[in-house]
């Protein structure tokens, strides 16, 4: 597969020798101020993060002697658990491992139930890491980016590598949970506010993830 950056103006890119790539170094504002021959080395390089995917930079793997068998035995049956549901969801067979090990990974990082996260991954993208919205979200959790497309710059975050993805999606669920409770959080992160519409619109969504994570909405 052909590697593919993130920019938060032109969104995804294929890098490589190619017109639209090399137009976004010279001209996209996170690279304009360095020079040519850096930004042919920094996209050289990248392509090789994007081609062997490993650990995201923001979201470092937990060295396997700091987990207690109980922390291994947790995350081998939550892994267990959440590649069941993207399989009967029809997520593509190829891409389940790698999702799985993003949203084990991260959850447990942020202490968020891995099924949760599986769940709105479904509902918001199916688990296709380049699923982009007409409301200009992006990636496996849909990442708004009128919202959080200038975090992600900041951060020097990819939203289409899957790792990258679910790692701000959990933090920004993690937040909204903190500052509520799971439900409610989850309605946060569909953009819930107090117009009756967005509300409404929250309340389906909800009911959605819901189902899918095995809950019977309330009606």
């Amino acid at each position: 597969m052909q590697p593919v950056a993130f920019c938060n103006s032109c969104l995804g890119i294929e890098v490589g020798w190619n017109r639209r790539y090399l137009t976004h170094c010279l001209v996209c504002r996170q690279w304009f101020s360095k020079s040519f021959r850096t930004t042919v080395l920094t996209g050289i390089l990248s392509s090789f993060v994007f081609v062997f995917p490993g650990p995201t930079m923001i979201a470092p793997a937990v060295p396997a002697a700091a987990m207690t068998a109980a922390d291994a035995a947790r995350r081998a049956e939550n892994a267990v658990a959440v590649e069941k549901m993207l399989v009967r969801h029809g997520v593509n067979k190829d891409r389940v491992p790698r999702v799985v090990r993003a949203i084990v990974s991260s959850s447990s990082r942020h202490g968020i139930d891995p099924r949760l996260v599986a769940s709105i991954v479904i509902v918001e993208s199916g688990a296709n890491p380049y699923a982009i919205s007409e409301a200009d979200s992006v990636g496996l959790m849909q990442i708004h980016l009128h919202t959080w497309g200038a975090i992600a710059d900041k951060e020097n975050i990819n939203l289409f590598k899957v790792e990258d993805n679910v790692e701000f999606g959990v933090r920004i669920l993690r937040d909204y949970i903190a500052a509520t409770d799971v439900w409610e959080g989850v309605a946060r992160y569909r953009g819930k506010t107090d117009a009756p519409k967005s509300q409404q619109a929250a309340l389906e969504y909800v009911q959605k993830v819901q189902r899918i994570y095995g809950l019977t909405p309330k009606i």
